[in-house]
Formats: C-alpha cells, structure tokens, sequence
C-alpha cells in the first residue's frame, strides 16, 4: 500500500487530539507522595485535577489531558517539580463515527 492510499483512509475530522504525559513521583517522600495523589485525584478518588481538566488516569504514572489543558497540567507538575515526558497523540473519537 502506498502512502498515498494509506493518507486517503485516514479522516482527521474523527480524531481529537491529547496529551500523553508520563511523569515520576520518585523524588517526594512518603508524605509528599500522599499529598501530590490527593491533589492529583482528590481526597474521594474523583475530584482534583484530575476532574477538572477532564483527564484520563491511565496508569499509576500516564495522563491523558485534552490539549486545550496541556500547559495547565505541566504546570501542576512542575509545581511538584516532578520529571515528565510529552506526546501529543490523536485518539478516536467514537461519536464521530
């Protein structure tokens, strides 16, 4: 298949894109770790930064954050001084069928 073929399959218009952040708590102590979590997901699990820009917790260290809130969320992380990597990737997006 050529690559001319595979970029007339391929609709844009059904794709949102995201940020895929990884990131490492391994420099906070215990405490910090507990604190960084709460502010991350909340003291119930579903609140906190998690909800209010709308992410998706994919792991115990992977975000996928809506682009419009990607500097937000870099933000909370260095403020944690946490180390992290970026990605942007596009996801489909099931409504748009």
């Amino acid at each position: 298949m050529g690559e001319k073929e595979v970029h007339s399959s391929f609709d844009l218009d059904k794709y949102n894109a995201k940020i895929l952040l990884t990131y490492s708590t391994e420099h906070l102590a215990k405490k910090d770790k507990i604190r960084f979590y709460y502010a991350l997901k909340g003291r119930d699990g579903k609140s906190g930064v998690v909800k209010v820009y709308d992410i998706v917790h994919l792991g115990r260290t992977v975000l996928l954050v809506p682009k419009k809130f990607d500097q937000d969320v870099q933000d909370f992380l260095k403020q944690w001084n946490c180390k992290f990597g970026r990605r942007e990737v596009l996801i489909k997006d099931e409504d748009k069928k």
